[in-house]
């Protein structure tokens, strides 16, 4: 992978300049390129899809969640002429499709719901090919924005919501250009203490009643500021460098983020807390205490898709800024999707089951808010979406035999997605998973 790319998800200069060697022996992306781990079955000789003996889910509400990731596009695509210009439209357009929870990112690195009138401004990225986030410049009072988004999603009794951290920071590749922040976290405890100075404002406005859990920061560790770098010093080891991790590494992460979730249960009780993380297999092995499992899956964890349709190299192309590699790219997934769906379905499934097993066993509800297939596509004629929605279609099969709390069709359910105006397939398929 290119050392572009590596900038654009890395987290400092030593990170882009000297990439870890993962478990093929090729170079890793800081961020977000997944590891391809692998276990023995947890539980030998159990029934793939046994039912199990207690079902949490039935006692939750809602009993079955449907989500749409709308990350800080809710937001930050609300001026004129934005996909989220219309809030009441927009929302109205979730619940005619068979959505029930909206995940959104209230920023408390930059929002301040004491001062919504503050101004934020962010500049224009210039990443024309940008599918979520902020894709125009950006300048008004986003408090007030998400305060009159709430407002408006807590008037449809149909409507729930989780919140996440993406945790975008001045300096940061992820983010070009933005407002500066209200403080820098060094450690996740630092973060949830920001969490906890929103999340009292926060229940003033609109209390809790539809909050299903609240994301402390997404993918971890991924996006957190400085984490991966933390990690390595605190372990000697990268985060994709070994096939199962260190002890060093499993307190690392294990005391992270328990010490940052204890405070928020504490002042917090009647919220669930947790940190979103990706399929990868050696998460089963680390002493967690989450309150649910948010699990994204994607087919960059597995070398068979990435090496045949070049993911890697190919994103590392001046990566949201053109679109020259569409169309091999787009060429090599429909070949792939034609001669692998049925393995590539089976190992993703077995992921699936291993994790559904872990939460069974830690009372962990388990959902999953953006996954599937490609975690990069956006609409573009030299890009074919077929073999993608077919993806789709099987993993919401898949979730119920698995036992899944909460699911998503894509991580594109947004409504600057061409395939958002085909309201019959997103509703079919979230009712699918509603009567599960």
């Amino acid at each position: 992978m290119s050392v572009s790319r590596r900038k654009f998800f890395g987290y400092g200069a030593a990170a882009a300049l000297a990439p870890a060697t993962g478990l093929s022996g090729q170079s890793q992306a800081p961020v977000p390129a997944q590891v391809a781990s692998d276990r023995p079955r947890s539980a030998p000789g159990a029934k793939p899809d046994s039912v199990p003996a207690f079902d949490m889910r039935q006692g939750l509400s809602p009993r079955r969640l449907t989500l749409a990731m709308w990350d800080v596009a809710y937001a930050l695509r609300h001026q004129p002429g934005g996909s989220f210009a219309n809030y009441d439209r927009v929302l109205d357009e979730a619940v005619e499709r068979g959505y029930n929870t909206l995940r959104i990112d209230p920023m408390p690195q930059w929002i301040d719901l004491s001062r919504p009138e503050r101004i934020l401004d962010w500049p224009d990225p210039k990443q024309p090919y940008m599918p979520w986030n902020w894709n125009t410049a950006v300048s008004g009072p986003v408090g007030e924005w998400v305060i009159d988004f709430m407002e408006k999603l807590l008037r449809r009794p149909s409507l729930h919501y989780t919140l996440s951290g993406w945790w975008f920071m001045p300096g940061l590749p992820t983010s070009p250009g933005c407002p500066p922040a209200l403080r820098t976290p060094v450690t996740m405890a630092d973060g949830a203490e920001m969490w906890a100075v929103q999340l009292r404002e926060w229940k003033k406005r609109f209390g809790f009643d539809r909050l299903v859990y609240v994301d402390i920061a997404n993918e971890t560790p991924y996006f957190f500021p400085r984490f991966q770098e933390r990690l390595k010093e605190a372990s000697g080891q990268d985060f994709g460098e070994l096939a199962a991790f260190s002890p060093r590494q499993s307190a690392f992460l294990a005391q992270e983020i328990n010490n940052a979730i204890k405070p928020l249960r504490q002042e917090f009780p009647e919220v669930r807390f947790t940190t979103s993380i990706h399929g990868d297999l050696r998460w089963l092995d680390v002493p967690l205490e989450l309150d649910c499992l948010d699990v994204h899956f994607y087919a960059d964890a597995d070398p068979r898709w990435t090496e045949r349709t070049r993911f890697d190299q190919l994103t590392g192309d001046h990566f949201l800024e053109t679109d020259r590699w569409f169309k091999e790219f787009s060429d090599r997934s429909r070949k792939t999707a034609a001669a692998m769906a049925p393995m590539l379905r089976a190992r993703q499934r077995f992921k699936m089951q291993e994790f559904a097993a872990w939460a069974q066993r830690r009372g962990t509800p388990l959902t999953t808010s953006e996954a599937w297939s490609s975690w990069f596509y956006i609409d573009h004629k030299d890009l074919d979406w077929g073999w993608l929605l077919d993806w789709s279609a099987w993993s919401c099969d898949d979730a119920i035999a698995c036992g899944f709390w909460g699911w998503t069709p894509h991580n594109y359910a947004q409504p600057q997605f061409a395939n958002w105006k085909d309201v019959a397939w997103h509703r079919r398929l979230n009712e699918r998973f509603l009567k599960s």
